[in-house]
């Protein structure tokens, strides 16, 4: 052969090989994930203890207690811990669909450099996943969401804080949230309307009652005393006082100053349950734009419940029965007083005015309005 059909081939096997390297999906001289491979794939998920979201205006960080996930900023509240779970699962299984070297240029325009940049429009959302010891598990940007051109997602931008590469990913994270607010563990109660029993109201400052709400069995509606001569009951308010638990949500918290039994002087509305608990609400307001509430709860005597003896024994049940048993979903078992004080009695909630609104403390708005003669 000579040399120089042997330098051509030569060359064109360079270029061969140039081209198979850039068809692998490989934008740097290291080696790393391909395209359709795991872009976290040795993530170790259970070990996940920490978890910090910031973005150009808001951080909260995530971390894991004794019993429950925690959001650090509010002083160790419950965090939503399904939204957690998802978010950490869904970049455990982010498949790449390409990559490429980031320039100054392209991780500006595809807003991926950290959120602290001075070009906020250039920042993106910084997602630090730790271990217990404090060992990063994983550091990454999440820039711009590529969208298709029906309008639905085609994936989204990131790259690692500690490298160069920009990966288009398979997933998004389009609706990430970064303020501590809206990663609290938004319902602390959900009792439902036929499990309350009575609810009176205390708003005088003698904390005598000004109005009660009680069913003389489970299944019957609520009746209101006293009821003012020539008037008479609002049901829907009346309703909308006892549904008020089921559930009830919050938008914010803070540490409170003691239990909330040192708010005996302020207006409360006390649920009493059929079960024997008593759910002792507060609720108060410093302005058009400030509601909250208090919480605490006690046990009184319990209802009776049938022996054993009483019930049917399984030997008897017929085989649709014991069937529709098996499929029936056990309901959650109540948290108990001590549990609900030690959960809730800590906190001041900050809730919406609609909310405020259904802890009704004058029993006036508990009565139809007064028709005007012609």
């Amino acid at each position: 052969m000579k040399a120089k059909t042997f330098a051509i081939l030569l060359v064109a096997a360079g270029l061969l090989a140039a081209l198979a390297l850039v068809r692998t999906g490989k934008d740097t001289g290291t080696t790393g994930p391909k395209m359709g491979e795991k872009l976290l794939a040795d993530l170790p998920v259970n070990q996940v203890a920490e978890v910090a979201i910031a973005d150009a205006e808001n951080h909260t960080t995530l971390v894991k207690g004794e019993s429950t996930w925690q959001v650090q900023e509010r002083s160790g509240f419950p965090a939503d811990f399904d939204q957690l779970r998802d978010t950490v699962v869904k970049l455990s299984r982010l498949k790449i669909g390409r990559s490429f070297p980031g320039d100054p240029d392209s991780l500006a325009r595809l807003s991926l450099l950290p959120p602290s940049d001075p070009n906020a429009s250039a920042g993106g959302t910084r997602i630090t996943l730790k271990d217990a010891s404090g060992k990063t598990l994983a550091d990454l940007v999440l820039g711009q969401v590529r969208s298709k051109e029906d309008g639905s997602s085609g994936g989204q931008y990131l790259k690692k804080i500690d490298a160069d590469a920009v990966y288009l990913v398979d997933a998004s994270f389009r609706f990430l949230k970064t303020a501590p607010t809206e990663w609290l563990q938004k319902e602390i109660l959900n009792i439902k309307a036929d499990a309350v029993e009575s609810v009176t109201c205390y708003a005088d400052e003698g904390q005598k009652p000004v109005y009660t709400l009680a069913r003389s069995e489970k299944g019957k509606d609520a009746q209101l005393t006293p009821i003012p001569k020539g008037r008479s009951a609002d049901a829907n308010r009346i309703d909308q006082v006892i549904e008020a638990l089921a559930p009830l949500t919050v938008d914010d918290v803070q540490p409170a100053d003691g239990p909330a039994a040192i708010a005996s002087d302020l207006p409360k509305l006390v649920y009493h349950l059929f079960d024997g608990r008593e759910i002792d609400i507060c609720p108060a307001t410093a302005g058009e734009e400030s509601y909250t509430l208090r919480i605490a709860a006690r046990e009184t005597a319990m209802e009776e419940t049938p022996s054993a003896v009483e019930s049917t024994p399984e030997a008897d049940e017929s085989k649709e029965q014991k069937e529709e048993k098996a499929e029936k979903v056990q309901e959650p078992t109540p948290r108990s007083a001590k549990e609900i004080n030690d959960a809730l009695g800590p906190w001041v909630f900050s809730i919406k005015k609609w909310q405020y609104d259904s802890f009704v403390t004058k029993p006036e708005s508990l009565l139809e309005e007064v028709k005007k003669e012609e």
